[in-house]
């Protein structure tokens, strides 16, 4: 029978009271942290894009509304899906499925007999414009209802049928009344059903992977990291690969997780006819069955070396297009499959090109020239996805007027001691970590220090309070730092502290934005505090009206010491290129301090915050003579050319490069960076 919660008393409740809001399959997903609060889930469209996804939840306050259950939770409890997307005549449109990654069956009260009101996905609110202007509807919403609010659209999915555990709907057209004016828009939606058992915690298994193409050649292996979303379930899945022909096998490590990830390494034998493949990666758990597409692309022998990823990004930092120079070539048009790319890049080095549609569709052009070792290290992962653990804690006793950083395992979080004592981290690496929490004063006040070493808290645990009126407690060290190079122009210099921890060098933030001078104090960990492996990372900012300067450099021990600046960056000889005039194309030329020869950055703006961005590594380069410039794509097939700054646009240009010596956690070693900008 259908039954109704209300969410007021968290006590009271069991999970089921938990909902959360589900759209598209693109980045990892995360299981649900709390009960008893909304999990907002935005899903954004691009209309240029052809594109429609969801962007990272949002927690809300839980409210006093009423309804039948409400699930969600995209890749944790549901997966809406969309696929064949498209606009015509004012219309957006998208074919879209639910599946079902809970234990249990949906639209059914008993387990066998279907109920009448069917797997509903239903509109929070929006559609709201994001970029450019006008108006967008739903245009064929099955029906409206209340569930969180009044006349909320809804669509509804299996009308008189069960959905089974892992099953998937048949696709429903999804319609939207956009007019030629808009460019990007967004929802929030949420689904409800009815469960057999809605008093019970939900347990759930949700399958995914990263990224979600690969493109091999004959002969050749290539790995894919399968993700599991649990909730409730710390059962093994053991995994498999389905639909693969003959020639291609799959190994999984390990083949059957009770974590929350697996390494895929796809081999294609010499004799596999080159196509494109359709797989599936399959998962048989006491949670249920689940199943996650793979396209396997087999290419010809020897092509296809650099593979870029953007499938776990954000749809608003997904490549809306893609272009690729091998050497000095022509560029050429890349089309990759589910927002996985792939080209050659031979020993002369070459270029990446893309395109962004970044928040409210304000466009960015990036532009990157690399060694083909620089492009062949690994797939390049634009967004990598989030499969850590997520740790609750609170701090106590911190100053009146403080800032307190938390960090583990290289993430961190804040806590202002005008707001609440409570933080969260994501995202933390499993195993031993070093908990490192430090209280800096903004008034000049006393500074605190605790250190947890080898902290291995599971996942959605809490830290004990970090009190810093405790006897773990200690007051930090300070040094004398000199600043040597600084110009009579740069009266504005700000300092901040890292602290690089554990074998595996995790950074720990300390503090940062204290205004500073030549000569200032630095705060850090005492030597009674200090294992070997540690080593503070200071850093120095020295910035004028046209141009900043940076050092870092990492020491194990807090003392006296002096730090001295790099070149000033000089100021390039900034042209603007004849051909095409569809666009602005700005050329920057200039000479590369030796203290920057790591790589550089030459990049414009226009007053629309259209963007364009290219960078070159020094190895690239060949030598400190840099010309960087905006290449000519407009002939190039899906080019925009309102995408770069507009041919009569104004703005402003900036130009930098950085360098240095050692790696971090090593003594002395160090990081040079300067910028200089101007306008056009």
């Amino acid at each position: 029978m259908l039954r109704t919660f209300r969410l007021i008393d968290a006590a009271a409740l069991s999970a089921v009271g938990l909902w959360l809001g589900a759209c598209a399959d693109s980045s990892a997903p995360t299981a649900p942290k709390d009960q008893f609060r909304t999990e907002l889930i935005t899903c954004q469209a691009s209309v240029s894009a052809r594109t429609l996804d969801c962007a990272a939840s949002q927690p809300q306050a839980a409210r006093g509304v009423s309804f039948d259950l409400v699930l969600g939770g995209q890749g944790a409890l549901v997966r809406l899906a969309s696929s064949g997307n498209a606009y015509n005549s004012g219309t957006f449109s998208s074919n879209v499925t639910v599946e079902n990654l809970i234990a249990q069956s949906m639209n059914t009260a008993d387990g066998t007999t279907p109920d009448a009101g069917g797997v509903k996905v239903f509109f929070n609110s929006g559609p709201t414009v994001t970029g450019g202007t006008g108006v967008v509807s739903v245009a064929n919403p099955d029906g409206t209802g209340a569930f969180t609010g009044s006349s909320q659209e809804y669509f509804q999915y299996s009308d008189g049928a069960v959905l089974l555990s892992g099953a998937t709907t048949a696709a429903k057209l999804w319609q939207f009344s956009v007019p030629t004016t808009v460019t990007t828009f967004e929802f929030q939606v949420f689904v409800t059903t009815t469960l057999p058992d809605e008093f019970s915690a939900i347990v759930a298994l949700g399958l995914s992977r990263t990224p979600s193409a690969l493109t091999i050649a004959p002969g050749g292996s290539g790995p894919t990291t399968v993700l599991l979303t649990r909730t409730n379930f710390s059962g093994a899945v053991t995994l498999s690969l389905g639909n693969a022909p003959a020639g291609v096998t799959g190994s999984f490590s390990p083949a059957a997780p009770t974590g929350t990830s697996s390494t895929l390494t796809v081999n294609v034998g010499g004799a596999v006819t080159p196509g494109v493949y359709h797989l599936t990666i399959n998962g048989t758990g006491s949670a249920g069955n689940r199943s996650t597409p793979l396209t396997l692309t087999v290419g010809t022998a020897g092509s296809g070396n650099v593979t870029v990823d953007f499938s776990s990004c954000p749809v608003d930092q997904r490549a809306v297009w893609l272009a690729a120079q091998n050497g000095t070539g022509p560029w050429t048009r890349v089309s990759g499959v589910g927002d996985v790319d792939n080209f050659t890049i031979g020993s002369g080095g070459g270029g990446l090109a893309y395109v962004v549609l970044g928040a409210g569709g304000v466009p960015s052009v990036t532009v990157q020239y690399m060694t083909e070792a620089e492009f062949t290290v690994g797939t390049l992962v634009f967004c990598p996805p989030a499969t850590g653990k997520t740790i609750n804690g609170s701090v106590a006793n911190a100053g009146a007027f403080d800032q307190t950083a938390v960090s583990l395992g290289g993430r961190s979080a804040s806590v202002f001691s005008s707001g609440s004592p409570a933080f969260q981290l994501t995202d933390v690496p499993d195993g031993p970590q070093d908990l490192v929490a430090y209280d800096h004063s903004l008034v000049g006040g006393a500074e605190s220090a605790i250190i947890r070493r080898s902290q291995n808290i599971a996942d959605n645990g809490t830290i004990t309070t970090l009190d810093f009126a405790s006897v773990e407690a200690f007051t930090p060290a300070t040094a004398t730092i000199t600043l040597n190079g600084l110009l009579g122009s740069e009266q504005y210099v700000q300092q901040e502290m890292v602290y690089q921890v554990a074998a595996n060098c995790a950074t720990a933030f300390l503090y940062n934005g204290d205004i500073s001078g030549a000569t200032f104090t630095a705060f850090g960990i005492p030597s009674s505090q200090q294992q070997p492996t540690d080593f503070h990372g200071l850093l120095v900012l020295a910035s004028t009206s046209t141009g900043i300067r940076i050092i870092q450099q990492y020491n194990h021990s807090l003392v006296a010491r002096t730090l001295t600046l790099g070149a000033v960056m000089p100021t390039p000889t900034i042209t603007t290129l004849a051909t095409p005039p569809a666009y602005k194309r700005l050329q920057a030329v200039y000479t590369l301090p030796t203290d920057y020869e790591r790589s550089t950055w030459f990049g414009y703006q226009d007053g629309a915050n259209n963007s364009v961005t290219i960078s070159a590594t020094f190895g690239y380069l060949g030598g400190p003579s840099t010309t960087l410039a905006l290449p000519d794509f407009s002939a190039l097939s899906g080019w925009d050319n309102n995408w770069a700054p507009s041919s009569t646009s104004t703005g402003t240009w900036f130009v930098s490069g950085n360098g240095g010596s050692g790696s971090v956690c090593t003594e002395g070693a160090s990081v040079k960076a300067a910028t200089v900008n101007g306008t056009y």
